[in-house]
C-alpha cells in the first residue's frame, strides 16, 4: 500500500515535530538562535579590547559558534532517523494490514 498525501503530510508532521521535541529536551533550555541584543555588546566589548585579546576572544567565539553548528546537526540528524524508523515502521504495518 502507497502512502497517500494525507498519511505523507501526517508523517513529515511528526518527524518535525519529533526533531523539535528532541532539539528541546536538550537541558531543558528553550532555543534561542540569535540573541542581537547580547552580539552587540560583546563586539562593543570586543572593540575595547586590544587586538591581540580581541583575536583571542574572537576565534574562541568562532570556535565555540562551530561546535554548536555540529551540535545541531546531530539533533537534526537525531529527529530524522526517528522520523525515518516511524515512517518505516507504519509502512510496514500499512502492507501487513493489506496482505
Amino acid at each position: 500500500m502507497e502512502l497517500t498525501e494525507n498519511m505523507e503530510e501526517f508523517l513529515n508532521d511528526l518527524i518535525g515535530k519529533r526533531m523539535e521535541q528532541v532539539y528541546q529536551e536538550k537541558d531543558g533550555e528553550r532555543y534561542d538562535p540569535f540573541n542581537e541584543e547580547l552580539e552587540l555588546k560583546v563586539q562593543k566589548v570586543i572593540r575595547k579590547l586590544p587586538p591581540k585579546q580581541g583575536k583571542v576572544i574572537f576565534d574562541y567565539m568562532t570556535e565555540t559558534s562551530n561546535n554548536n553548528s555540529d551540535l545541531n546537526e546531530f539533533y537534526y540528524r537525531m529527529g530524522l532517523r526517528d522520523g525515518l524508523k516511524l515512517r518505516e515502521a507504519i509502512q510496514t504495518m500499512l502492507n501487513t494490514l493489506m496482505e
